[in-house]
């Protein structure tokens, strides 16, 4: 039966929280909706990771139903919101296989990489299966049509604690102390879900058992145009193999990333560190890759983010088992931008209708908080 919330707080404004904004301000107009970023919309990594999307990589999972789904949504957004203004379009994807020295098959299917290098090149996808968009202004783009609908974003100061009275929800507290009344409460952190306590009690157990993971990446203005060809690469490099992603961006840049490592994650998204050393590698793998169109190119940005992940590799999604009127929507690792047009659609119906029906209950099952945390 719906939930009757008259007011909803979204807490973080990257692609999910955008997108949960986006979908319950177009199902529920009359909603009174705020969304609440502690320093700007996508400054983490929904404004630094590479925005791939794949319609059936995860089938063989529980998440297959979730992501193919969500891809889907991925298109008729694009179709409804002007997608090319957002960076999207259809992909071929390879995975590629690269020596390190020209003892490899002069392949001629990617003609941009060193194909003197390439050992081995494998479809990954189509222009049917696979995608990509430019997440900073795929984000941008949900926030603004949910401003537009009336959803107020307010950017500056992050929530430090929920409000309860009565062990009933009635809001947020910010880093200022100023309080903001509501009956619903989205939590969209991102690796800064776990920092949160969603219990009344402000127990430890009522943290969400969220690990996050520091990824770096660059940007780069190759020396000549780049199809639509993205790629997962294994490149032997200075006698060790790494594992590059490389997608070209419909903008004329080459976006990469492949360097993660364990570095604790600091308070918020503005004192991230960059790892130089990391950087200095892409650079090299996107050289050693491409000599004729990454080598010595232009460095655009050079960046690091956090990917948020469950204990169990699963996104939770959906009401906090032991806290009515706090819904969860966190954890989903790399798959943060193809699945958060369906984490937002979830938790919509979930809010206003008070079940979900987008997907199946199985699916619904698999990424529920219940017994999770």
């Amino acid at each position: 039966m719906p939930n009757n919330h008259k007011h909803v707080i979204i807490i973080g404004a990257g692609a999910v929280g955008a997108s949960v904004s986006y979908f319950l301000s177009k199902k529920n107009p009359n909603l009174k909706i705020t969304v609440v970023e502690k320093t700007g919309v996508a400054q983490a990594a929904s404004g630094k990771s590479g925005g791939f999307l794949a319609l059936n990589w995860s089938d063989a999972t529980e998440l297959g139903p979730l992501s193919s789904k969500s891809f889907q949504l991925h298109e008729e957004l694009a179709e409804e919101l002007n997608g090319e203004s957002y960076g999207y379009r259809k992909v071929e994807t390879y995975a590629v296989s690269m020596g390190s020295s020209a003892a490899g098959k002069n392949l001629t299917t990617i003609p941009w990489l060193d194909t003197s290098k390439v050992e081995r090149i494998q479809s990954m996808g189509s222009k049917k299966t696979t995608a990509q968009v430019h997440p900073y202004h795929f984000t941008n783009k949900l926030i603004d049509e949910a401003k537009n609908r009336g959803v107020e974003v307010l950017c500056g100061q992050g929530v430090k604690s929920l409000v309860w009275e009565s062990n009933e929800l009635t809001g947020v507290m910010l880093d200022d102390n100023t309080e903001i009344h509501g009956d619903a409460v989205v939590v969209c952190m991102g690796p800064w879900s776990s920092t949160l306590s969603m219990t009344s009690n402000k127990s430890p157990r009522g943290k969400l058992p969220i690990i996050a993971a520091r990824a770096h990446s660059i940007v780069l203005k190759p020396n000549g145009e780049v199809p639509a060809q993205a790629l997962f690469c294994s490149i032997q490099f200075n006698r060790n193999f790494y594992d590059p992603e490389i997608y070209p961006r419909p903008d004329s840049t080459v976006y990469i990333c492949g360097e993660t490592d364990d570095e604790p994650l600091p308070s918020s998204a503005t004192e991230i560190q960059v790892k130089q050393s990391s950087i200095t590698t892409l650079r090299q793998l996107a050289a050693a890759a491409s000599p004729s169109h990454l080598e010595g190119s232009d460095l655009v940005a050079a960046q690091a983010c956090y990917l948020p992940t469950s204990k169990d590799g699963l996104p939770l999604i959906g009401e906090h088992p032991n806290s009515r009127g706090v819904y969860i929507a966190t954890g989903h690792s790399c798959w943060g931008i193809l699945n958060s047009p369906v984490t937002g659609l979830m938790l919509s119906e979930l809010i206003d209708d008070g079940k979900i029906t987008c997907v199946d209950s199985d699916t619904v099952a698999a990424v529920s908080p219940k017994g999770r945390c």
